[in-house]
């Protein structure tokens, strides 16, 4: 391969990448922030840049990079889906340099890795992740840190040269703080060694100081993370059999197979998120493809049947485990279609299409017997090349169909605007309108925690903490503060009486159960008194003072979902309020 010749195919792949790249610019600005985007900004907000924050398990993911990214892109311009789109492409660039360059030092800079590399940039299963700012956090980094890791493994075999081993160990420490799947980059490196025909115990012995540090590190990796989680939220179970037969079923046929290969023309969702739903005919044809190119490479190149089993063992102990423990028990065999759960595959099966393809460089004999006439190979080639690109384009343009929340931006915009002058009056605490996010991340879906990174650390105090007072604004479904009402349930005094009685200085009144998933109640406490007086109201977590007025009154409370109880307690000499009817409820704009 002359100079000329490899410094052309570097041209292309850049082309390529940055055409890529502005394309899916286009396509992932139409996105916007979605489910774990809000508590992943919620958390940034609240917290220092500790490793209390950053070590945090969230929901078995250790992922300390993706926090102190978050961190920054939350305290630089909360809420800005520009600049998240830019971060988020400029690591997907990096990532298909990485690609390209993984390819390069395998098999050389020769045209042909153009092949799979356009595959890694252009295949659908890449793009749904990459509009969501949760899932891009963890996977984008991986996508980089693997190919780059076994480039440096590989110039490592060749040159023997130990600081190419530190570069790879390097790129593993980086993939691991952004993801836990980064953990198997030493197990693919070893799997990749093996392939040159040593045995495990020969390999070993042959480099025993590189494989002593990349063991080193993942020993080093498995004991932190397992530390890490006693501070995990635990969500699930084992599943139950159906539904893990189901869910590896549609990830690997219905969802990698075909999204690889440009598929899958339909997906299944709601504005701005959809996952795969290949019509059977899609199924079918990845699966007629797969199978044929998987039989032609066994028969004529040699060692295909290992780098096939690389791919198919990544897949089920990498990509199934994760979501299998916990969201499959909770989502069913559903969550198979999700895209997301197998977009970290990619560089994998860049590298595997190229093992089974090309000769490695200086590999001597890779045939197992003479190749087809040139002819009839590029021909065949171009033809499911081509039609791999024409089907990776409508599966694209029909998934950017789906994007856009204009109900969510409206909400933040809305937002952004009511916290930026200073909160005049107690504003009470409510659930998210249900277009921002769905239920099950408890205190994460109260507004307050969804507008707190748009507040002054003042503003977020009394959006977390609401005073009693004796009115107040809530955000609307626009993110807008208006007057705030109460809907719910009244309590009156039993047996008839004007007032509660009274005991030992002290009201108690038992409120009626939460609903379920409730994280924030309204109280409204009606007084009568003779002067101004002071009591201080225990609802569950929360201990208000009341500043009680003089005569005929009420007093809001904002107050937790946990809150089973009401006691209003007497404070200081004056005399005790009059505590009349009670309506516990949720807080709600008034119409």
């Amino acid at each position: 391969m002359n100079r000329l010749t490899g410094r052309a195919v570097t041209i292309a792949a850049v082309a390529l990448i940055a055409l890529q790249t502005a394309a899916k610019a286009f396509i992932v600005s139409r996105a916007y922030f979605k489910e774990d985007d809000y508590e992943f900004l919620a958390r940034a907000a609240e917290n220092g840049l500790t490793w209390d924050y950053l070590g945090r398990s969230h929901l078995g993911q250790f992922m300390p990079g993706s926090f102190a990214l978050v961190w920054v892109l939350a305290r630089a311009a909360p809420y800005d889906w520009g600049l998240v789109t830019a971060v988020t492409l400029a690591l997907h660039a990096a990532a298909g340099l990485a690609v390209y360059r993984m390819l390069a030092v395998v098999f050389g800079r020769r045209p042909l890795i153009l092949v799979p590399l356009l595959v890694f940039l252009a295949a659908p299963v890449g793009l749904p992740v990459l509009t969501w700012w949760a899932g891009a956090i963890n996977t984008v980094p991986l996508q980089i840190a693997l190919p780059m890791a076994v480039a440096a493994h590989v110039t490592y075999l060749r040159t023997g040269n130990a600081r190419h081993v530190a570069h790879a160990l390097l790129w593993t420490v980086f993939g691991m703080v952004f993801f836990l799947k980064a953990a198997v980059i030493p197990v693919l490196l070893f799997a990749l060694s093996l392939r040159r025909r040593h045995g495990p115990f020969r390999e070993l012995a042959a480099h025993p100081r590189a494989w002593a540090a990349h063991g080193t590190v993942l020993a080093g990796y498995l004991v932190l993370y397992f530390t890490q989680q006693s501070t995990s939220e635990e969500i699930g179970g084992i599943p139950k059999l159906a539904d893990a037969a189901g869910f590896v079923g549609n990830l690997i046929f219905r969802t990698f197979m075909t999204t690889v290969l440009g598929g899958p023309w339909g997906w299944f969702g709601g504005p701005d998120w959809g996952v795969a739903s290949p019509p059977p005919l899609m199924v079918a044809v990845s699966a007629a493809v797969v199978a044929a190119l998987v039989a032609i490479t066994l028969v004529y190149r040699r060692r295909a049947w290992y780098a096939w089993t690389i791919l198919l063992a990544y897949l089920l102990f990498v990509d199934v485990p994760p979501p299998l423990y916990g969201r499959v028990y909770l989502g069913g065999a559903f969550l198979g279609q999700d895209t997301r759960h197998v977009a970290d595959a990619l560089p994998v099966f860049a590298l595997v299409l190229g093992l089974v393809l090309l000769p490695v460089l200086g590999e001597e004999d890779p045939y197992r017997r003479t190749p087809p006439a040139r002819e009839i190979a590029y021909g065949a080639g171009s033809l499911l090349l081509g039609a791999f690109v024409v089907s990776s384009l409508v599966s694209i343009n029909n998934y950017a169909e789906r994007l856009g929340a204009p109900d969510r931006e409206a909400f933040i915009a809305g937002a952004r605007q009511a916290l930026a002058k200073p909160l005049g009056q107690a504003v009470f605490d409510r659930k998210a309108p249900d277009f921002m996010l769905t239920p099950g991340y408890g205190e994460y879906n109260l507004v307050s925690r969804i507008v707190g990174p748009l507040a002054t650390p003042a503003q977020r105090e009394a959006l977390y903490a609401p005073p009693a007072a004796p009115s107040g604004v809530v955000f609307d479904d626009r993110g807008r503060l208006v007057a705030a009402d109460i809907e719910g349930e009244k309590l009156t005094p039993p047996g008839g009486a004007d007032c509660r009685p009274e005991h030992g200085g002290k009201v108690e009144v038992t409120l009626p159960p939460a609903a379920l998933g409730e994280e924030a109640r309204l109280i409204r406490v009606g007084t009568l008194t003779k002067g101004a007086t002071r009591a201080r109201a225990e609802a569950g977590r929360r201990v208000l003072p009341m500043n009680v007025p003089d005569g005929l009154g009420q007093l809001y409370l904002s107050v937790g979902g946990d809150a089973v109880d009401l006691r209003v307690v007497k404070v200081g000499r004056l005399g005790f309020p009059c505590v009349s009817d009670v309506t516990v409820g949720r807080a709600v704009p008034k119409r």
